[in-house]
């Protein structure tokens, strides 16, 4: 599908709430009372600005009292999750066999598949998600449905064929010699559809249920094509001693990856709890960025992982939801849970240090910081609609709504644009 054609320039009249880019002050965030956005007819940004009356030439929607924001980034969910949130059975590998693994195997039904393509979509949007990077089920078919489902919804999405060929159920296990072609006639179909929204990653699940050969062909895949790659690391200390068990040729969890060649490029790596300071330095060195998990880490007990170790050596941190183990597809949800993460260690996170993670933050973990991330001049305007109570007023009480009380009967996610076209409702 080619670029949407240029179009007439479109203006919003509400309040605003961005990130500012690369602040020397940390999370700095830009709040205007009263703002006029205008989107050119390319899908970009062409002004963020205070309203004045006149300065736009065109009838102007005004959507106040909704503040408008850049769309959140979800940097980590499944797809083939969407119907077991909340299915509580125990730790990460006794949840996976329990509940995760028997539910994927359902998405070999393509019709299956379709169905809940569509509510996984409609869910992203209706909680103010406009960029995703989804793992989909190890099954061919059910993730090129899944692409038609985000290229149809309009979303902006990353998501990939989940390989796995060993240590899993035979149902989901598929064989590199079909595996690595099956992501090969993807990438072909999907990769830079929707005029460039869609992109395909390599998506090893976790080292564990991948062999040696299995990660190496994927690693040169991604490297002919320059796919990001997306894969779990150091979620649960039972899933890293299965690890070492499977790959006792590597020093430890990371080593896998980066012998193998996952890491050179673009690698994000969710949960990264339990890692030594030897794994992040080398994440650092390669250039790697990790997903903060914090509901899902919570839910299955697999520990906290601590900003400090990532941010003291210039590692990029995106916000995940991790649906299904993560318990909403709301980030709104995941930023309140980043607080209570960083409060069990003794650290502290402002409102504006969240929204900051979810938005901006992300979008540079994920590669796409220069795309979208804000309501800066020239980034593509990917953007929602909230609607608070009308006495929430000014930068702070905006800010602490928006995280801490995200119920929708308090803020309430409006509507949602990619690219300047309303995707949702």
């Amino acid at each position: 599908m080619s670029a949407r054609s240029p179009g007439s320039p479109r203006a919003y009249r509400a309040r605003l709430l961005t990130p500012i880019p690369a602040s020397p002050d940390g999370a700095q965030v830009r709040f205007i009372d009263d703002a006029l956005l205008v989107v050119g007819g390319d899908g970009r940004i062409a002004q963020a600005a205070p309203f004045a009356p006149g300065a736009f030439r065109g009838p102007v929607l005004d959507l106040r009292p909704a503040v408008l924001m850049p769309g959140f980034i979800d940097a980590h969910v499944h797809f083939p999750q969407t119907r077991i949130i909340g299915s509580a059975s125990g730790p990460l590998l006794d949840w996976l066999d329990r509940s995760v693994f028997p539910e994927e195997a359902r998405f070999r039904d393509e019709a299956y598949a379709t169905l809940v393509a569509g509510e996984f979509t409609n869910r992203l949007l209706a909680s103010g998600t406009t960029t995703c990077v989804v793992f989909s089920s190890s099954c061919a078919g059910a993730t090129d449905r899944l692409f038609r489902a985000l290229l149809a919804a309009g979303l902006r999405g990353i998501a990939g064929l989940t390989l796995m060929d060993q240590s899993c159920p035979e149902a989901l296990r598929v064989p590199r010699d079909e595996a690595i072609p099956a992501a090969r006639d993807l990438v072909q179909r999907w990769h830079g559809e929707g005029g460039g929204l869609l992109e395909f990653a390599i998506t090893p699940r976790f080292a564990p249920s991948c062999s040696r050969p299995l990660m190496e062909a994927a690693a040169r895949l991604a490297r002919d094509h320059g796919l990001l790659v997306q894969t779990h690391v150091a979620e649960n200390p039972a899933e890293g001693e299965a690890t070492l068990r499977a790959h006792p040729w590597a020093r430890d969890y990371v080593d896998v990856y980066d012998r193998v060649g996952l890491l050179t490029g673009r690698a994000l790596l969710a949960h990264a709890i339990h890692l030594s300071p030897r794994e992040w330095d080398r994440l650092a060195e390669t250039g790697s960025s990790v997903v903060h998990c914090p509901d899902s880490n919570f839910f299955l007990g697999s520990g906290r992982m601590r900003l400090s170790d990532p941010r003291a050596r210039g590692v990029l941190v995106g916000l995940g939801s991790d649906v299904g183990a993560g318990r909403s597809f709301d980030m709104r949800r995941s930023m309140s849970s980043a607080f209570d993460n960083a409060l069990c260690l003794g650290d502290r996170l402002t409102p504006a240090d969240l929204f900051v993670m979810a938005t901006q933050g992300t979008a540079d973990a994920i590669g796409l910081g220069r795309v979208v991330g804000s309501l800066d001049v020239g980034k593509e305007a990917d953007f929602i609609a909230v609607r608070f109570p009308e006495h929430v007023l000014g930068e702070a009480e905006t800010l602490n709504h928006l995280v801490f009380a995200s119920d929708a009967t308090v803020a309430t996610v409006q509507r949602a644009f990619v690219r300047g076209r309303p995707v949702y409702p």
